[in-house]
């Protein structure tokens, strides 16, 4: 049986380098391929396992995990495309493990290692690998990503001489290959028991997904273009928000219609980083294509913005477009995180149907408001109230300088503590809601008017303010309304 020293004679076919492990340590009886470090926690245990996917830029956790992972399957080898020296920590790993890790060239055909290994450790007949050669050769000449992929599906079975199919079974796992596309799993390419088949399964599966990514991307443009014009027209200027409506029009936004806002914030695990871009980059795309298939009838439609860490979710009507389809486009997002980012915790805002840039802007704002008001209370969801006086409290509250106003305001009350603070604040707020009757604001906290006297007199000389300063009233009351609304 042959071993990974093996693979790197001089005069061998493809180029393989060792990274890491030993060049001995297990014979190699079989090989496998995976699309990502993650699917290595399905390679079948024994098999030297080839990441088809470029694992170039992985991080330096990712490749430790990804090292422990092969280990514990038992895998004797790892075949990275196009990897570079790995970091210290995943060689000591390698080390320990005595798991050989492997490199390719970048630019090599992933296809073609992945036959050439298994020419090598089994010896295929010679009708096998010139089956498997014919159908490398039409998945070759695919490769511009434009085709269909029935047609190249048919192709490639009269190379093989068997019929190939895609299954889109849900549940049961069916032996195949996985079609991936945009990070989703898009059915599975299945064959019948043969040699040749089970070499190029993999390199089926991901011609097929190439194909099917590139017709989702042509189908997908409009509604990304749209995604940066609603960012620029909900943080822009409002003068310069109004230039940008013959460009939202042209791109087939109805920016004249009613419009609700969705504002979702995550939430990490513990021990995550919330920063991270990939991350994040990876759930706007999964749930731009998520709600770009989401049903809807006709005169509605649903549109995706994204602001730093913060997804917007924008729903526009002809006429009407009420919270209930907010709350049914909320759900079907927490479906689609559920599957694909089990490890996010959403909280999301709902602002008030308006029409128009201006309403749209406003419900954005409102959403905002919201949703913070649902990552401080632990709520799953949050609606916002459209009363009058809490438009303007929303208005105050996410804006970041009258935020510091307020708190530089509340200063020496919140140095009181969390607890007293929160007491103070209530007193203090009751007080100027009553204005200024020790009477209404005892009614309103529930206690007796002497009672009220004393806190307030202790708080006005905390905050040594002058409450009969109509200015200094008006300011703290507001300042009081705003972290009540909290």
């Amino acid at each position: 049986m042959p071993y990974v020293s093996d693979l790197l004679r001089s005069g061998a076919r493809i180029t393989v380098n060792l990274l890491a492990g030993p060049p001995d340590a297990a014979p190699l009886t079989s090989v496998t391929a995976v699309e990502t470090l993650e699917g290595l926690k399905d390679a079948p245990s024994g098999a030297l396992t080839v990441v088809t996917g470029r694992a170039l830029n992985a991080a330096a956790y990712q490749m430790d995990i990804a090292i422990r992972t092969a280990a514990d399957r038992g895998l004797p080898a790892l075949v990275l495309i196009g990897s570079g020296p790995l970091p210290i920590t995943t060689t000591r790993l390698a080390e320990r493990a005595r798991l050989a890790v492997l490199s390719t060239e970048a630019g090599c055909d992933v296809a073609e290692v992945v036959l050439w290994l298994d020419q090598t450790i089994r010896g295929e007949a010679a009708d096998t690998l010139a089956q498997a050669q014919a159908a490398l050769g039409i998945l070759r000449e695919q490769r511009d990503s434009d085709g269909d992929p029935a047609e190249l599906l048919e192709r490639v079975g009269a190379a093989l001489g068997h019929t190939l199919t895609i299954t889109e079974a849900a549940g049961e796992e069916p032996a195949g290959e996985p079609i991936w596309v945009a990070g989703r799993r898009h059915g599975t390419v299945i064959g019948p028991p043969d040699d040749a088949v089970r070499l190029v399964l993999p390199a089926v599966a991901a011609a097929i997904g190439r194909l099917k990514e590139a017709a989702l991307a042509r189908e997908t443009a409009p509604g990304q273009t749209r995604s940066d014009i609603l960012t620029e027209l909900i943080v822009a200027e409002r003068v310069q928000a109004g230039l940008l409506a013959d460009r939202a029009r042209m791109l087939g936004l109805a920016i004249d219609d009613v419009h609700i806002v969705i504002w979702m914030t995550s939430e990490r695990p513990a021990g995550a980083d919330p920063g991270e871009l990939t991350e994040q980059r990876r759930l706007f795309d999964t749930l731009a294509l998520h709600t770009h298939q989401f049903e809807h009838p006709t005169g509605e439609s649903w549109n995706l913005a994204r602001l730093a860490a913060d997804i917007v979710v924008v729903g526009t009507a002809r006429t009407e477009i009420t919270q209930k389809r907010a709350h049914q486009m909320i759900a079907s997002l927490r479906e689609a995180m559920a599957g694909e980012h089990p490890g996010m915790v959403p909280r999301f805002g709902i602002g008030t149907a308006q029409r128009g840039i201006d309403g749209l802007r406003e419900s954005a704002m409102e959403a905002r408001a919201a949703a913070e008001i649902a990552v401080r209370s632990r709520a799953s969801v949050h609606v916002f109230d459209a009363t009058g006086i809490n438009r303007v409290l929303a208005a105050i509250a996410g804006t970041p300088l009258s935020r510091r106003v307020i708190d530089d305001l509340l200063a020496p009350l919140d140095e009181l503590g969390p607890v007293r603070a929160a007491t103070a604040i209530e007193t203090l707020g009751a007080y100027l809601d009553a204005r200024g009757s020790l009477k209404g604001a005892a009614v309103r906290l529930q206690l007796h008017p002497n009672a009220v006297n004393y806190r307030i007199k202790k708080i006005i000389e905390r905050l040594d303010a002058d409450l009969t300063d109509p200015d200094i009233s008006f300011a703290l009351h507001l300042a009081c309304r705003v972290r009540l609304s909290d």
